[in-house]
C-alpha cells in the first residue's frame, strides 16, 4: 500500500492563471512531488491526469541563479515550454492532486479494515471531500485491487455469521443495505453458503430461539425474518429433536 503524502495543500497557493514548477520528482512509480514556483509542494498521480501527459511534469530549466528564467516575466512563457502549464493545464494538475488526496484518505481507512464503495464514500464525503474526486479515487482503487465490494462482503459474511444464524434472504437484505449490488451480494453469498449450509444454521437458530417459549407458530415467524427458506425452516424445525 503507498504512504500517504498530503496533497490537500494543492488547493492552490499558486494563481491559475498559469503554473511554474521548481521542481518535479517522481516518488514512485506513476506518483510525483511538484514543487510551484509560489506555495507548498504537493503530491499527485500521473494516472489522474487528463489533459497533461506524465512527461511533462518536469521542472523549468536552469537554476536559481541570476540568468534563471525564474528571472523572466510569466508572459515570456508559452505552452509547450519546461515547466510551464497554462491555466487549463494548471486546473488539470489541480484536479490530479486533489484526486490523490482523496485516495490517501480511501487508503487510510482501508489500511484498518475492508470497506464497500458506498461506506468509504459517505465516511469520505463527512471529511468534506468533494464527490467527483472521491469516485475518481475509488475507481482507481478498485482497478489495482485495494477496494473490493466483493471482498469487502465475504469478509462481513464471515465476521457476521460469528454472532448471528440468519438466512439468505436476511444476508441479501443487509448487504444491499450497504450498498453491495445485487450480482455481488449473490456472489459471496453463493461463496458463502458453499462452505456452510443454511439448514445447519437454521438449526442453530432453532436451538437459541427454543430457549425461550416460543410457540412452533411464533418460532416460524421468527426464522422466516431471520431470512431462512421454508425449506430450511421444516428441516430445522423437524430435526431439532435430534440436533
Amino acid at each position: 500500500m503507498e504512504h500517504a503524502e498530503d496533497s490537500s495543500s494543492a488547493s492552490a497557493k499558486f494563481t491559475l492563471t498559469h503554473l511554474l514548477l521548481l521542481g518535479a520528482e517522481q516518488v514512485r512509480s506513476g506518483v510525483y512531488k511538484l514543487t510551484p514556483d509560489s506555495g507548498p509542494a504537493f503530491f499527485l498521480r500521473a494516472h489522474y491526469l487528463s489533459l497533461v501527459a506524465e512527461e511533462s511534469l518536469v521542472a523549468i530549466d536552469g537554476g536559481l541563479g541570476t540568468n534563471d528564467s525564474l528571472f523572466n516575466a510569466s508572459q515570456k512563457f508559452k505552452k509547450g515550454d519546461k515547466g510551464f502549464f497554462t491555466e487549463e493545464e494548471s486546473v488539470d494538475i489541480l484536479n490530479a492532486a486533489l484526486i490523490y488526496s482523496a485516495e490517501n484518505a480511501a487508503m487510510t481507512y482501508l489500511g484498518r479494515a475492508e470497506h464497500c464503495r458506498a461506506g468509504l464514500k459517505q465516511k469520505l464525503l463527512k471529511k468534506n471531500i468533494a464527490a467527483n474526486a472521491i469516485d475518481s479515487a475509488l475507481d482507481y482503487l478498485e482497478s489495482v485491487g485495494y477496494l473490493s465490494d466483493l471482498r469487502f462482503a465475504q469478509v462481513w459474511l464471515s465476521s457476521r455469521y460469528i454472532d448471528h444464524a440468519e438466512g439468505r434472504i436476511k444476508l441479501s437484505g443487509e448487504l444491499a443495505k450497504r450498498g453491495i449490488n445485487r450480482q455481488v451480494a449473490k456472489a459471496a453469498l453463493d461463496d458463502f453458503f458453499s462452505r456452510r449450509s443454511e439448514e445447519e444454521i437454521c438449526k442453530r437458530a432453532v436451538k437459541k430461539l427454543s430457549k425461550s417459549t416460543y410457540s412452533k407458530e411464533k418460532l416460524i415467524a421468527s426464522l422466516r425474518r431471520l431470512g431462512f427458506s421454508s425449506k430450511s425452516i421444516k428441516k430445522a424445525i423437524n430435526g431439532k429433536g435430534n440436533s
